[in-house]
């Protein structure tokens, strides 16, 4: 059934399951639980994160590809920032919260797979600086049913930034 939009809507159950899993995820990265949080991932997936041109308005937003990684060089990423002998960038580790929130979901190609949409906040704290900062912005996960669960097989997100923190991107969004 579509909704008033013509979007494919979800069941209850379906909702439930798509919430519970981006929940977890952002429990697990909060925690720097890599292992973890890489299980909730295809083995295909597709790790997008891109950060807005300023333009003038009339000429439209454009956004510009910050992360664009597939299974192999996130593995190499998360392995990387996971272990203080390999970056100085997360040592000592930054501390994080995200809020994921207003997550719609919607039916997306074969039965069970899922599209969810969300507004991301992430609050970091580095090292001893007195004060944290915020990145904000929409998600776009594509889920698929892999090895009997829900996973993440493709993800898209846009922060609401056009510069960010320290020039780099260091944490999992």
């Amino acid at each position: 059934m579509d909704d008033e939009r013509g979007i494919a809507t979800v069941s209850d159950a379906a909702f439930l399951e798509v919430q519970r899993l981006l929940n977890r995820e952002a429990a697990l990265l909060d925690r720097r639980d890599y292992a973890a949080w890489f299980d909730l991932l295809t083995e295909d997936v597709k790790y997008v994160v891109t950060a807005r041109v300023s333009r003038p308005a009339e000429t439209g937003p454009l956004d510009y590809a910050i992360i664009d990684e597939d299974a192999d060089t996130l593995r190499l990423r998360v392995l990387q920032i996971g272990d203080p002998k390999l970056t100085r960038a997360e040592n000592p580790p930054t501390l994080t919260r995200r809020f994921v929130s207003n997550l719609e979901v919607e039916a997306a190609g074969p039965p069970n797979d899922y599209a969810a949409h969300t507004n991301l906040l992430v609050y970091r704290q580095r090292g001893t600086a007195p004060d944290g900062d915020f990145y904000a912005g929409r998600r776009r996960d594509l889920l698929r049913r892999d090895r009997g669960s829900l996973r993440i097989a493709d993800r898209l997100v846009r922060l609401d930034h056009n510069v960010l923190f320290d020039g780099s991107l260091s944490i999992v969004l």
